[in-house]
């Protein structure tokens, strides 16, 4: 008789006997990140219990953690500490992932329409359910328009930025799609080009690279998902930047005449 485990109450779970999710959102852990937060856990233990539910065979099967789990293995652990949960435990595991533990772009927008379709919400009720704004979901919603292979190429290099595949989805068609996203592969590769060619980048150029980066990457912001706090703490920096460009401008001579200031002597009467 499979053992009877209270909602909301913490246990020690031997690891062996944990399944995962067949429909968890994760797709892929990189192992990098694996192996860092692994020997966090040999080090620490593991700070925060995942959660479990019993299937209908009373198995127990992980809601959200799995990350964690696997870690835990990797650093040699043979048990784990886990609250027991209940009721609608597929979307609990996809608000974890999405608060704890991150999903890659693709996989979320994946999930998203998956959840649309399992549970017949709108964007709306989808958003509300996640704590997202509908704008949040409609943006991230866009990526599963991407081709299959760029999608299967973005699971596993979590270094792609977001701002650079909805970049990418906004193309027309999946030809178009898939050269832009080579040209940026292409061009990501060589920014990682080894060091001693890099070394031999003058200090000029190589802060001329930076410059154009940044401004790939506030390309297609989607400021629209952040918290209100770091929206205020962007809209500083970007002002702090823009004085800063306008500055350096107006003492290249190359500031537009509709930006010059207008200053003492500078005006014409009639």
């Amino acid at each position: 008789m499979a053992m009877k485990y209270v909602k909301g109450k913490l246990y020690k779970l031997t690891i062996a006997d944990l399944q995962p999710d067949p429909n968890q959102a994760r797709s892929f852990m990189d192992p990098n990140a694996l192996n860092e937060l692994a020997a966090s856990i040999g080090k620490f233990g593991v700070l925060v219990p995942i959660q479990f539910c019993q299937n209908d065979q009373g198995a127990l099967v992980i809601v959200s953690g799995h990350r964690r789990v696997k870690a835990a293995e990797k650093a040699g652990l043979t048990e784990i500490n886990g609250t027991f949960t209940d009721g609608d435990t597929r979307l609990q595991g996809f608000v974890d992932n999405l608060q704890r533990e991150g999903l890659s772009p693709v996989d979320e927008a994946e999930q998203m329409a998956a959840l649309m379709k399992e549970y017949v919400f709108n964007q709306y009720q989808l958003a509300e359910a996640l704590g997202k704004s509908q704008a949040a979901v409609s943006t991230t919603i866009t990526l599963n328009k991407l081709p299959e292979d760029v999608r299967d190429a973005c699971r596993t290099n979590p270094n792609i930025p977001k701002t650079i595949l909805l970049e990418v989805a906004k193309e027309k068609t999946e030809a178009t799609m898939r050269r832009k996203f080579k040209n940026y592969m292409d061009k990501a590769g060589k920014a990682t080009q080894p060091a001693d060619v890099k070394q031999r980048l003058s200090k000029q150029r190589s802060l001329i690279m930076q410059t154009d980066g940044l401004t790939g990457k506030l390309s297609g912001l989607p400021w629209q998902e952040w918290s209100e706090d770091d929206r205020n703490d962007l809209t500083n920096a970007l002002l702090g930047i823009r004085s800063q460009v306008q500055g350096l401008l107006r003492d290249m001579n190359a500031l537009p005449a509709e930006d010059q200031p207008d200053l003492p002597g500078n005006n014409n009467l009639s």
